[in-house]
């Protein structure tokens, strides 16, 4: 069988999988799990060596990528589709995270 963390983990990428496009909070994620945010940060970090924010951002840059290099819409677009409150605001994010902006990365 699996640890407790274990457990915890898997239903933690499950989830995350399933509602990174919307969700990017941690607190968001604990509560479906009914566990408390710290308790979730533990688990995951014990398991895989990586922070559940780690993990979200992951998931949502991989995906960013993937749309700017695979698809033709727009980064304002992409943004909405991935519920950035804004372009830019997606775009500092991608930045920070890739070291580039989307503009730039759909170019290469």
């Amino acid at each position: 069988g699996h640890t407790r963390a274990e457990t915890i983990f898997f239903k933690f990428i499950k989830l995350l999988a399933e509602n990174y496009r919307d969700e990017r909070q941690v607190s968001w994620y604990s509560r479906q799990m009914s566990i408390s945010p710290k308790y979730l940060f533990e688990m995951v970090k014990e398991v895989s060596g990586r922070t559940p924010n780690e993990w979200i951002d992951t998931y949502v840059v991989k995906e960013i990528r993937l749309m700017l290099k695979n698809s033709n819409l727009s980064v304002k677009e992409i943004a909405n589709e991935m519920h950035f409150n804004n372009q830019s605001f997606m775009a500092k994010y991608f930045k920070f995270h890739v070291g580039m902006t989307p503009t730039e990365y759909r170019k290469r």
